[in-house]
């Protein structure tokens, strides 16, 4: 990690070489509290909270040496940060997926200076390694194994289970015991073919797929997913097969 921060929003780079600086970012966690008042008494029952989203502000100046060279300046930024879904990096080693919410502007000197304020919205509200994780191993059959989560925040992961020579049929099940989460898989998988069972680390969507093809008809269970810090990971099932878990570490 760099000792400075590095702010990119999709391709745009927000710095000084295009007259883009910064002067403050902000962050708030928005969590689906609410409370149900208890008839007759003092007091309320409160659900657990999650967080649903997280809304991210930033805040800065823009510069020209005329008018037309600020509005070129502002035109830049405003098109950099209209194109939907995108990465937004505040430090080199994590980033986030957020999309413009809202943008206004103002001219502080009329022709050669404004400020500006852009607020993004990520629907997926925790920060994501740089660095992709990949273990993959031949397990045996029952016997747990250890995978870390370096985050501080619950990580969603890809699972890919290979089979081998003879292929697996109703003889797959994964399960997480660190969380108490688990799926079994009670169709066939052909030899050498894989199937995929992806907890929206790839998409949004929950993915099933048996050699490509959609195949939720056959999964029980929990799309799994990492905790902070260590998890024990148990594969029981036909011999021989290749299981390869995916992830990022994940952070609030």
């Amino acid at each position: 990690m760099a000792n400075e921060i590095q702010l990119k929003f999709g391709s745009l780079e927000l710095d000084d070489t295009n007259n883009i600086t910064i002067s403050g970012i902000s962050a708030k966690e928005n969590k689906s509290v609410q409370a149900t008042k208890i008839p007759v008494t003092d007091g309320s029952i409160a659900e657990t909270g999650r967080r649903i989203s997280l809304t991210i502000t930033v805040e800065g100046d823009i510069a020209g040496s005329d008018v037309d060279d600020l509005r070129t300046n502002l035109d830049a930024l405003r098109a950099g940060l209209q194109d939907g879904m995108q990465k937004f990096t505040l430090d080199d080693d994590r980033y986030i997926t957020a999309q413009l919410k809202d943008f206004d502007y103002s001219y502080t000197t009329l022709r050669l200076r404004a400020t500006w304020r852009a607020v993004f919205l990520a629907h997926y509200p925790f920060w994501l390694s740089e660095t992709e994780h990949e273990d993959e191993r031949t397990p045996t059959s029952g016997v747990g194994y250890t995978i870390n989560n370096a985050g501080n925040a619950p990580a969603r992961v890809k699972i890919e289970i290979t089979a081998p020579a003879g292929g697996i049929a109703d003889n797959c099940k994964i399960e997480n015991t660190t969380t108490n989460k688990s799926f079994q898989y009670r169709g066939t998988i052909n030899a050498t073919e894989t199937l995929e069972v992806d907890n929206r680390y790839n998409t949004d969507d929950f993915e099933v797929l048996n050699d490509g093809d959609d195949d939720h008809a056959n999964f029980e269970g929990d799309f799994i997913y990492l905790d902070h810090g260590n998890n024990t990971i148990v594969f029981t099932g036909t011999a021989g097969a290749t299981i390869k878990i995916t992830h990022r570490d994940t952070y609030y």
